[in-house]
């Protein structure tokens, strides 16, 4: 059987589920990251099968955790691309932290996770929207949405949702190349003129990706993806998609409200 990636909200929880399972001989894996991540992204645990009942254990003995995925060997380029540091080394993120993490609902072999964000990260939607092509602007969120290669990010005042890193240490980078876009921006900003305007410039395929896909006609369309194309457009209401919003979909619901969301549809 695969082994699990656990990875735990703190840090210090880690920690204590780590020491509890070191009795299990050669099924519990530390893994941390590189000196230049150390402090960015957190590290987590890779569980091999005899250690799992342990976990259970720690867990109803109230351990928390972010979520488990099975393991995937890291790529060779999983942490490479981090983007260019700020200029001054400005900080307008401050702490991240892993709230949540699963497979993918449309793709089950990626990750979804959501980050928290210790600051108001807000003020820099308006310098991103000037400078990042094909990006979604949403200033009555406030939301601000954009694709990092075939990852899919949703940026909030305090956190982010991201969709489709491949792996644990693709999300490490992920989260670091965000931190540093962010950053980067913000340092910058004398030298930009900031975007103001709502714009939507997400495919609605990923829109697509995240609804059943069934073409169940429910929401009065011939296809999903004509009812992605239209919610896009504000022609139609999410929860007009009714086998999510309280159907049999119900599963798909958190991913496609979190891009919603971000889209500001």
């Amino acid at each position: 059987m695969a082994d699990l990636v656990v990875v735990f909200q703190a840090v210090d929880e880690l920690k204590r589920v780590h020491r509890a399972l070191a009795g299990v001989a050669g099924a519990v894996r530390l893994v941390e990251p590189p000196p230049h991540l150390d402090g960015l992204v957190p590290p987590y645990l890779v569980i091999a099968d005899p250690a799992r009942p342990a976990l259970y254990d720690a867990i109803q003995a109230g351990a928390v955790i972010a979520g488990h995925v099975w393991h995937r060997q890291p790529l060779p380029d999983a942490l490479e691309d981090l983007g260019p540091p700020a200029a001054d080394g400005a900080d307008v993120v401050g702490r991240v932290s892993i709230a949540f993490v699963a497979p993918c609902i449309a793709e089950d072999d990626h990750l979804r996770l959501t980050v928290q964000i210790e600051r108001d990260i807000s003020p820099v939607f308006p310098y991103l929207n000037a400078v990042l092509p094909h990006a979604a602007y949403n200033p009555q969120g406030p939301t601000f949405t954009f694709m990092d290669g075939p990852r899919l990010i949703s940026l909030f005042p305090h956190r982010a949702a991201i969709a489709r890193a491949r792996e644990m240490q693709d999300a490490w980078r992920t989260i670091a190349h965000l931190v540093r876009t962010i950053n980067h921006t913000w340092s910058r900003r004398d030298t930009i003129e900031p975007l103001y305007e709502r714009r939507v410039r997400i495919s609605a395929l990923e829109l697509f990706s995240r609804l059943p896909r069934t073409n169940c006609r429910a929401c009065g369309e011939l296809t999903c993806l004509a009812f992605a194309a239209k919610l896009l457009q504000g022609e139609q209401r999410i929860e007009n998609c009714t086998p999510v919003f309280g159907g049999e979909h119900e599963r798909l619901k958190g991913a496609l409200l979190d891009i919603a969301a971000g889209l500001g549809v």
